[in-house]
């Protein structure tokens, strides 16, 4: 195992986030203020807000493997006064709000709807009883959703102003530290793990807020051949996003994506969740996001499209193909 260095603003991560081990192994290195990871935060940020390189002189960028639960992490994490700049400066207010304003489609609202339809019906309880907890709300695109069909929703954040926009939605903003009193019966995280300098006590605290019968939704990114990739090709020097985003079908620029800088600080594999799920009294029942959908009855056209959607999720449910998504149940 390779010693870490300590770097101001960073901490370095000792032992595996998940599992606590300590069988590692350095899989990549290099610097922050040096190509390609210089070239790919400002990529990534460039476009956000404004990047101060004074805080990154010198911070090694490393990623280890935890040889007993297979997670790949990011040894630097940024400290609390590291995370207020990246998420106020680096990532910027006004252009979190224009991003997350351009996403509030009725396409969009028709896809989270289908996908918490079936994750109702699965509960098995009216909407009107269900509670739900999104850990990590951030602008509530999910949670709002979740709301108008008519659930309970809990929600957690850490800035100031998501928590008032939370509560103009009609959401229940609540403090992390509720988290280890309350129940539910969905425990929802969307791109939200991957963000956690503690991610295998998180989840520990979400599956024991994880009502019996329960459901826990962890949507990161898929990882896919991270490790083969980080190995043979380094990183690369253009973000996910600068690129055009995500596809359908992960390939290598996802899989990049899953151990981005600043920001995606853990990599999971099936072998991770399956590990936090054993221990955590979890049981997968789906990997593939399923939804139902919306059909236009009003002409042929609308059915036409409509009938194309219902092949499309055909498809991947015959297919099944990996894109991060995991649906676990208390045992």
């Amino acid at each position: 195992m390779t010693q870490p260095t300590t770097a101001p603003g960073f901490a370095p991560r000792t032992a595996c986030p998940v599992c606590a081990g300590t069988d590692l192994t350095r899989i990549y290195a290099a610097r922050y203020d040096e190509d390609p990871v210089r070239a790919l935060v400002q990529s990534n940020f460039g476009r956000q807000g404004v990047i101060d390189w004074t805080l990154l002189a010198g911070v090694p960028f490393e990623v280890d493997k935890c040889r007993t639960c297979d997670l790949l992490f990011q040894v630097q994490t940024p400290d609390d006064a590291m995370l207020g700049v990246i998420y106020t400066q680096m990532i910027s207010a006004e252009f979190l709000d224009e991003y997350e304003h351009g996403l509030l489609t009725l396409h969009e609202f028709h896809r989270i709807a289908g996908e918490f339809t079936v994750l109702f019906e699965r509960i098995g309880k009216h909407p009107a009883d269900i509670t739900m907890l999104d850990f990590g709300v951030g602008q509530g695109r999910w949670a709002r959703v979740a709301r108008a069909m008519g659930a309970t929703v809990y929600v957690t954040e850490i800035g100031d102003d998501k928590k008032r926009l939370a509560r103009t939605l009609g959401l229940e903003v609540i403090e992390d530290a509720d988290v280890d009193t309350m129940t539910f019966d969905l425990v929802h995280t969307e791109q939200v793990l991957e963000h956690l300098v503690h991610p295998g006590r998180d989840f520990a605290r979400l599956a024991r807020a994880t009502a019996p019968g329960g459901l826990f939704k962890a949507a990161i990114p898929y990882r896919g051949k991270l490790e083969e990739l980080l190995q043979t090709k380094g990183l690369p020097t253009e973000a996910m996003f600068a690129t055009g985003g995500a596809k359908a079908i992960p390939g290598e620029t996802e899989a990049f994506a899953s151990i981005q800088p600043l920001e995606h600080l853990n990599a999971f594999s099936d072998k991770t969740i399956a590990w936090l799920a054993a221990h955590n009294g979890l049981k997968t029942v789906s990997e593939v996001r399923r939804r139902s959908i919306s059909v236009e009855t009003g002409g042929a056209g609308g059915l036409i499209r409509g009938a194309k959607k219902v092949g499309v999720e055909l498809v991947k449910a015959a297919m099944k193909p990996k894109i991060g998504y995991y649906l676990l149940e208390r045992v």
